[in-house]
């Protein structure tokens, strides 16, 4: 009965905040495409070995996006609709209106992380037995990305600070790494540097699935450890530390 009610109330978040927006502008979709979309464009015009890499970040852009994109929404129905008070006033949890509203952000992306996959295939690249990897990273990628948005958007009360820190996260996690790129063309400095930031872990699992690099067990099963622990820290964090009542 329990698993009834928290189902209904996933569905109904799906369809307030993920089916019937993108009925009503379908142009919601085509917005999303296009930021990594644009990026694979021009990295095949100038330098078209380097293609793969490219779709290899465009996934990653695509599902950081999607996760981080929860704090927006959130905090636009907290501050300016007022509808978080009739959730906490409600019987749903913070946890299933954290779902409901996640599972929504994957209706604007979804097709477009279909299209790349698709590209991918098209490449040459994309197999069966590849796809488990890219399913896992790109889980663990949404994830993160989710926990961290969430939590923010339990902080931040002005619409216009989330919108400037959702363009600098999306810089941050999947911009400057090497996922658009090789890590290679990095300075040693560069780098060291990247290792900390838990997308570039997942492009280099990605990667190698795919068949661009190759890794040696023991960097796979790092890369493997490092995406795991940032995803159970953020997820920590955002049940811990997230205010779901205010004060």
């Amino acid at each position: 009965m329990e698993f009834m009610k928290n189902a209904r109330a996933i569905f109904a978040l799906v369809m307030l905040n993920g089916i019937k927006p993108v009925m009503r502008s379908p142009l919601w979709l085509i917005v999303m495409l296009s930021y990594p979309l644009i990026l694979v464009f021009f990295i095949n015009i100038f330098a078209e070995y380097a293609v793969v890499d490219a779709l290899v970040g465009g996934l990653i852009s695509l599902v950081v996006m999607s996760g981080i994109a929860i704090q927006a929404d959130i905090v636009w129905y907290k501050v300016e609709l007022k509808f978080q008070d009739m959730v906490v006033a409600s019987p749903v949890s913070p946890t299933i209106y954290m779902v409901g509203i996640a599972i929504s952000e994957l209706v604007y992306s979804s097709p477009a992380i279909a299209l790349f996959l698709v590209l991918m295939a098209l490449k040459g690249i994309l197999s069966i037995s590849s796809i488990p990897m890219l399913m896992l990273s790109m889980l663990l990628c949404w994830l993160s990305a989710l926990s961290l948005g969430f939590y923010l958007s339990t902080r931040i009360s002005d619409i216009r600070h989330i919108w400037a820190l959702e363009s600098l996260l999306s810089i941050v996690l999947s911009m400057l790494p090497p996922i658009y790129y090789p890590m290679s063309l990095l300075p040693e400095w560069g780098q060291i540097v990247s290792m900390f930031v838990p997308t570039t872990h997942a492009a280099l699992l990605m990667k190698e699935a795919v068949g661009i690099i190759s890794l040696m067990e023991h960097q796979r099963l790092m890369s493997l450890a490092v995406l795991l622990i940032w995803t159970i820290a953020l997820m920590l964090l955002a049940k811990r530390k997230s205010v779901w009542r205010e004060p």
